[in-house]
């Protein structure tokens, strides 16, 4: 099978840990030919670990676009903000595309994207990696084989973790709406599209209720100032000040994501300047940081959807009711126990541990577009409206949520866009 030959627009996290390991492990599978990143640093890193030569490494992704070099696919991994345009560049180019979610940021770009769509033929596919985890897999097997009779409900709840919450949503590229997008779209739109492919239906209406609590400046300690590193008297009893976060000896996520340059001084000079050294009741934060959402789907399934920054761990867990058993499960633990309710017996089944990020689901959706790719299966039109769908629900929740939980029907929320 011929190697896909893939231009890469963006070497942040999610471009060079996931794509970028993605290739480094399967070269003979995906190759990054050609990258597009407006960090020199990121930039030359891709360039030496992919063997990029520097006609083929590009500032940005237009001027990737104007000297369009000869690959096969185009990897979007840019700011939420800036997907909209490559992606219809490239799909009027004709390239196989992923497209990291949300696709769009704005309710208002879906019918751009959807009018690109209309003559594109190749595989299309967005960065919604949890079908692709062993884990959630195993759950929707377990629901088509008729284990738990028939589905009445599925209870999803999304942990955020705090210290992610602080990171991403509080200090970091997702916390304003206006400069990436609402919350519930920004992490959550692939737990819509998830609670969608189990429920094996599309939603007929929703309501959702959320603000942002904590992390607001009225809720900063007396005499707390800007920056962590500015002599904060709170370190000793604040879970989210810098040091017990960046300044450790783990210089994986998140603290790769603050500075290219990982030694002391480096994240120190980081954390000094750059807006993750910033104190968390003194952020341009507005993204809420619990949601809730309760979802009614046109096969009469009933599901409701948690998201929450304040929790320890990062992980989801999941509970789905039917008239038979019930299975409930936690994806970090990998671990999923069905309860029959006939025989009383509880059946745990333990899921391999996976390899590489998201739990497997990073391998799982780079192999699927590898392979659609080489069988010439797959995409076009149907799959952006399959993609899409769940950014209507996001969007959709979000409303609510600002009608003050008003119950929105589907059908006459897309028609008002």
């Amino acid at each position: 099978m011929k190697t896909v030959n893939v231009l890469l627009l963006g070497a942040g996290n999610r471009g060079m840990y996931a794509y970028g390991a993605y290739a480094k492990m399967n070269p003979a599978m995906m190759r990054i030919a050609a990258v597009a990143e407006t960090d020199p640093a990121k930039r030359r890193s891709m360039q030496e670990q992919h063997h990029i030569a520097d006609a083929l490494a590009f500032e940005t992704w237009r001027d990737a676009f104007d000297k369009f070099p000869d690959v096969d696919a185009v990897i979007i991994a840019t700011q939420d903000k800036m997907h909209v345009e490559p992606l219809v560049m490239a799909m009027e180019k004709k390239k196989h595309i992923i497209c990291e979610k949300p696709i769009v940021s704005l309710p208002e770009e879906i019918g751009i994207i959807e009018k690109a769509a209309a003559g594109f033929n190749g595989v299309f596919m967005t960065g919604y990696v949890l079908q692709y985890t062993p884990f959630f897999s195993r759950i929707k097997s377990l629901i088509e084989e008729g284990r738990i009779g028939r589905l009445i409900g599925i209870d999803l709840v999304e942990n955020v973790g705090h210290i992610h919450m602080s990171h991403s949503f509080v200090r970091g590229n997702w916390r304003n709406k206006n400069e990436s997008s609402c919350m519930i779209l920004a992490k959550s739109c692939h737990d819509m599209d998830m609670l969608a492919w189990l429920s094996g239906s599309t939603c007929a209406s929703l309501s959702s209720a959320g603000k942002l609590n904590y992390f607001r400046v009225e809720n900063a300690p007396e005499g707390a100032p800007p920056r962590c590193l500015d002599g904060c008297p709170y370190m000793g009893e604040c879970p989210y000040h810098v040091s017990k976060i960046y300044l450790t000896t783990d210089t994986g996520w998140p603290t790769n994501v603050i500075a290219a340059d990982l030694s002391m001084e480096g994240r120190m000079k980081a954390l000094n300047e750059g807006p993750y050294g910033r104190c968390v009741f003194r952020c341009d934060n507005d993204v809420v940081d619990h949601q809730t959402v309760l979802l009614h789907f046109a096969n009469g399934v009933e599901a409701s959807f948690t998201m929450s920054g304040f929790t320890m761990e990062t992980h989801r867990g999941i509970t789905v009711f039917g008239t038979e058993a019930e299975i409930s499960g936690d994806m970090e633990e990998n671990r999923i126990t069905v309860k029959d309710f006939a025989s009383r017996n509880y059946e745990v089944i333990t899921v391999a541990e996976p390899a590489g990020g998201h739990s497997g689901g990073d391998i799982g959706l780079c192999t699927d577009f590898v392979r659609k790719i080489q069988e010439g299966s797959g995409g076009g039109l149907s799959a952006v409206k399959q993609c899409l769908e769940s950014h209507y629900m996001a969007f959709a929740a979000e409303e609510s949520r600002l009608r003050g939980a008003e119950t929105l029907k589907m059908e006459e929320f897309r028609a008002g866009l």
